[in-house]
C-alpha cells in the first residue's frame, strides 16, 4: 500500500535562502576575524618614550632586531644593507616614509646608519617607541 501525501510540493529556493544565509555568515566571520590574529614575526623591545607618531600610517617598516647578526628586515622580508638601499631606491615613488622598529639592544651607530641611508634618498624618518610603564 502507498501513501500518497496531499501537500503541495516545496519550491527549491525555500532550502537554499537558509545555506546562503550560512555561507554568507561564515564568509563575514573569516573575513573579520583574520584582522585580531597575531601574526608571528619579528621580536623586538622598543625604547620608551612620551613622544607620538602621527601621519606615519602607510610608512614602509625597517626592522633592526637585536643579536651578534643585526638582522635587518624591509617589510618584515630580511634583507643585507646593500639590499635595503635597493628597495628604498625602488619604493621611492610611492609612500616615502619609513619608521624604524629598533631593538633596544641593538647598536646605536647602526640605527643611525640605516636611518641616514633613508634619510639621504629622501625618506621622512621616525623611531618607533613605547610609552612608559605606569
Amino acid at each position: 500500500m502507498k501513501l500518497e501525501s496531499n501537500l503541495p510540493k516545496q519550491s527549491p529556493w525555500l532550502y537554499t535562502a537558509p545555506l546562503l544565509n550560512t555561507i554568507l555568515l561564515l564568509l563575514v566571520y573569516f573575513l573579520f576575524s583574520s584582522g585580531f590574529v597575531q601574526h608571528s614575526g619579528i621580536t623586538v623591545d622598543h625604547p620608551q618614550s612620551n613622544s607620538r607618531l602621527t601621519g606615519f600610517d602607510r610608512a614602509h617598516i625597517i626592522t633592526i632586531a637585536a643579536g651578534m647578526e643585526n638582522s635587518l628586515y624591509f617589510d618584515g622580508m630580511r634583507l643585507s644593507t646593500a639590499e635595503l638601499r635597493e628597495k628604498l631606491k625602488e619604493h621611492r615613488e610611492g609612500e616615502r616614509r619609513a619608521i624604524i622598529h629598533a631593538d633596544k639592544q641593538a647598536p646605536f651607530g647602526r640605527v643611525i646608519e640605516i636611518g641616514n641611508m633613508a634619510l639621504d634618498l629622501g625618506y621622512e624618518v621616525a623611531h618607533s617607541t613605547v610609552p612608559p610603564k605606569s
